[in-house]
């Protein structure tokens, strides 16, 4: 059962169409591998984004950018007609840079929560603690 229940999957995986196929056969950049379906990966990337930052405070700044910067580029990815083009949109040398930059956000915000940076500090400041520059 588990072996029909994987196989379905797996063809229902296959036989979703690719939006926005990636055209590049190497990243030219060490360690990082090609992404052959960028848009569904990275579409993917920002609806969970947006979906783990409804567990930060509402008016905490950082929701407030990081909920306003990933809609924006959703909206660019949306209009895109090529990979390259939403590359250009973002100014962004490589869409694998792009979608690694989701994950080690979408990263963050879930470690968000445990830290609590929103909280007022526990005790008070050390002389000079938020002076620039030093």
């Amino acid at each position: 059962f588990t072996t029909l229940l994987y196989t379905i999957k797996f063809e229902e995986l296959m036989a979703r169409s690719v939006k926005l196929p990636n055209p590049r056969m190497i990243t030219g950049i060490v360690g990082r591998e090609v992404v052959k379906d960028p848009y569904f990966s990275l579409n993917k990337l920002y609806q969970t984004t947006l979906d783990e930052l409804k567990t930060l405070p509402e008016s905490y700044p950082y929701r407030i950018e990081t909920e306003r910067l990933t809609k924006e580029r959703l909206g660019l990815l949306d209009k895109a007609k090529t990979i390259m083009e939403f590359e250009e949109s973002v100014n962004a040398r490589c869409i694998e840079n792009v979608i690694h930059e989701a994950k080690s956000e979408l990263l963050l915000i879930r470690k968000l929560p445990g830290w609590a940076p929103w909280e007022p500090l526990v005790g008070e400041a050390p002389e000079g603690q938020w002076k620039w520059p030093i």
